[in-house]
């Protein structure tokens, strides 16, 4: 399975740079790997229908055939892992909590159930036993407790004016000096373009077949560093946290205005496909 991944700037103009996203790195726990390695005899056939459901997003019918799969085959965890997806995305929270715990009964250390069941107790409010599960990814995989802490609910009031998150600028201000002026970029006023990170997907946004977008905005900084950046639309399973990756690592020439280095403000879409 292959994936693609465009870096698009969207401002009055467009220009799309498109390339193909780097292969997910190494897997921080095993039982990411066990997917692939399970061989299709070992599979129920109602498997490998859920599967084709699945990827055109008709949930109600793959949840059927992975039901159909656990079945059949009691000790294939995948199935079971898929039922779970399905119900998940089903909003059928409580089976999904159920489904989930009978994956962690095959495979106590399968670290993507955890996960999942982290996920749907946010779902259903219970943020307790979701803790639970976030502590427990601590100790065992901190890349799925990295992810599963980025949906928990914030304490700090949501801003009104906006529904954007922002990082933290990488130049301190100094009290009493003004902050430089930040221009809108344009098709004249806009940066060289110097070097471009490709953008990784996740193992377990794979897993789950995430696809779609993650808008930015940033500031291309007179200093040559994006900086202000801020979330306009993110995924989940760690896609987010890559785009920004790969965000902050592009190295460019500033935009000039009358001959002299200017700050601009533009958009980034990160965009996430399966095939």
């Amino acid at each position: 399975m292959s994936s693609k991944h465009t870096l698009k700037f969207s401002v009055a103009f467009s220009l799309t740079l498109s390339f193909l996203c780097a292969p997910p790195m190494q897997p921080a726990s095993a039982s990411h790997n066990s997917h692939r390695a399970q061989r299709a005899e070992d599979r129920s056939p109602a498997y490998k229908e859920g599967m084709e459901a699945l990827g055109a997003a008709n949930y109600e019918k793959a949840a059927e055939h992975f039901k159909q799969a656990a079945a059949d085959k009691p000790d294939d965890m995948w199935a079971f892992y898929y039922f779970g997806l399905c119900l998940l995305k089903l909003r059928r929270f409580d089976e999904a909590a159920t489904v989930y715990k009978q994956v962690m009964a095959i495979k106590p250390e399968a670290a993507v159930a955890h996960y999942q069941l982290g996920k749907t107790y946010l779902e259903m409010g219970d943020r307790e036993a979701a803790e639970k599960e976030r502590r427990w990814l601590q100790e065992h995989d901190q890349e799925l407790a990295l992810y599963l802490s980025d949906l928990f609910p914030s304490d700090k009031p949501a801003p009104q004016q906006t529904q954007e998150t922002s990082t933290p600028s990488t130049t301190p201000q100094t009290a009493g000096n003004k902050a430089p002026s930040t221009e809108p970029m344009t098709s004249s006023l806009r940066p060289t373009i110097l070097y471009r990170e490709k953008a990784k997907y996740t193992e377990i946004a794979r897993i789950n077949r995430v696809q779609g977008t993650v808008a930015l905005r940033v500031v291309f900084a007179v200093n040559g560093a994006i900086q202000d950046l801020r979330v306009v639309r993110g995924l989940p399973d760690g896609l987010t946290h890559k785009a920004i990756e790969a965000a902050r690592a592009i190295r460019f020439n500033p935009a000039t205005k009358d001959g002299e280095p200017v700050s601009v403000r533009g958009a980034l879409e990160f965009t996430f496909n399966l095939y």
